[in-house]
């Protein structure tokens, strides 16, 4: 299976999670409280919001609290 099959195969499972006023909230939280980008709070919000782990490399998200943050090294 060549590398865009697979991303394609990963992409196909996933599922768009659309912005709520919930998710919102704890984005500007994590944006004040962890100073993350924007982008950044949104994705642990959503993380945060689903009761889900964030699987990341980023280490900016060491500094959250609320969320189970997994690290892999790249």
């Amino acid at each position: 299976m060549t590398e865009k099959n697979k991303l394609q195969a990963l992409l196909n499972d996933c599922i768009i999670i659309d912005i709520n006023p919930e998710i919102k909230k704890h984005s500007i939280h994590h944006r004040i409280a962890n100073k993350l980008k924007l982008p950044d709070a949104i994705i642990a919000a959503t993380a945060q919001y689903l009761a889900m782990p964030l699987l990341t490399a980023d280490q900016d998200f060491k500094r959250i609290k609320e969320v189970d943050v997994l690290f892999y090294e790249r």
